[in-house]
């Protein structure tokens, strides 16, 4: 007489026994536990996925305006609006909610109507007309 062999059926005794309705539940729990993660990720970096870049701040375009140090780099999100090609590269017009600002960029300029994000350096052209100032406000697109 033979006897079957059980090795395979045998559990240690270090190993939990799980009844059928306690792996639902733990399956459950793993599931809930890795969509949470993943909500969590998205929230933490802005980019609606996990994993992804992270985005850089953005400052309104009025805000920008407003900035005393001409200087600083500033990061704009807005629509493009009219483009026009000069020398060595293009100006476009960026505008958002809060108002409109030029680009100049010596890359290539995004279309009209495109929601971008840009990062540049904060420039002032400034235009003495009649003894009053008329310059203006620019960013100088960084060539990332």
């Amino acid at each position: 007489m033979t006897l079957p062999n059980f090795n395979g059926l045998v559990r240690s005794s270090r190993q939990p026994v799980l009844l059928p309705g306690q792996r639902w539940i733990l399956l459950g729990l793993l599931i809930a536990l890795v969509s949470c993660g993943g909500q969590a990720a998205s929230e933490s970096n802005g980019t609606g996925g996990t994993g992804g870049i992270v985005m850089p701040k953005t400052t309104s375009i009025q805000e920008v305006q407003k900035t005393a140090d001409r200087n600083s780099v500033v990061t704009v999100k807005g629509v493009v609006g009219d483009r026009v090609p000069i020398l060595n590269g293009t100006v476009y017009e960026l505008q958002d909610s809060t108002g409109k600002i030029w680009v100049l960029t010596q890359k290539q300029p995004p279309n009209s109507g495109q929601e971008v994000i840009i990062t540049g350096n904060l420039r002032f052209k400034s235009i003495p007309l009649n003894g009053q100032e008329q310059g203006s406000v620019y960013v100088e697109q960084s060539g990332e």
